[in-house]
């Protein structure tokens, strides 16, 4: 499996494209002029980290090139993705309400769904930042979102972030890092260095 990374431009947020076998995931979706030519074959879904709007901007416009694609996200991630107020977005210059609703699939705590064969993806919830956070663990590879960025501190500080909960699911998530890397939702502290 090939990842490779966007670093969009709004807030610096980053989308991944995932390929292999002439098929394509992506975990959040910001700026749609650089996924599309990374995307390779058929768009088989869309992972979210969370529904907060510099990792959600760009989906409108992806499922119009890819109609009736699965976007994956828990059901706190649906209301995000149906208000504008729940994803702030309204305090944007662009307010984002998801087109299609009918293509959200709701995924549970720990389930587990194939992406390629013989890859599968792990649905983790890491909610603190957002109750919507889900950390997705393919192979080795851990999405994280903003439940986890390396050399940053996890926000808590937005409507319905819970800090208790955010130094959990950092724990949790640290715990499975001892074994992958870790794709966060923004450019670590070290990669803002270089």
């Amino acid at each position: 499996m090939v990842i490779r990374q966007v670093v969009n431009t709004v807030f610096n947020s980053c989308s991944y494209v995932l390929v292999q076998d002439g098929a394509s995931w992506v975990v959040d979706c910001g700026d749609i002029e650089m996924l599309l030519p990374l995307i390779k074959g058929q768009l088989r879904g869309v992972m979210l980290t969370h529904s907060h709007f510099d990792h959600i901007y760009g989906l409108n416009d992806l499922l119009a090139h890819f109609p009736h694609t699965p976007v994956l996200t828990n059901a706190a991630g649906r209301e995000g993705l149906l208000s504008d107020k729940l994803n702030f977005s309204r305090y944007h210059e662009t307010p984002f309400i998801l087109d299609t609703p009918e293509d959200i699939r709701l995924v549970s705590d720990q389930e587990r769904l194939e992406l390629f064969e013989g890859i599968s993806a792990q649905a983790i919830y890491t909610p603190g930042h957002s109750p919507c956070s889900v950390t997705w663990k393919i192979d080795d590879a851990l999405f994280t979102g903003d439940s986890y960025i390396p050399g940053v501190k996890t926000v808590t500080n937005f409507p319905h972030s819970d800090k208790r909960l955010a130094g959990e699911s950092r724990e949790r998530i640290l715990s499975l890092a001892e074994s992958c890397r870790v794709y966060p939702g923004h450019p670590s502290q070290l990669e803002l260095d270089l």
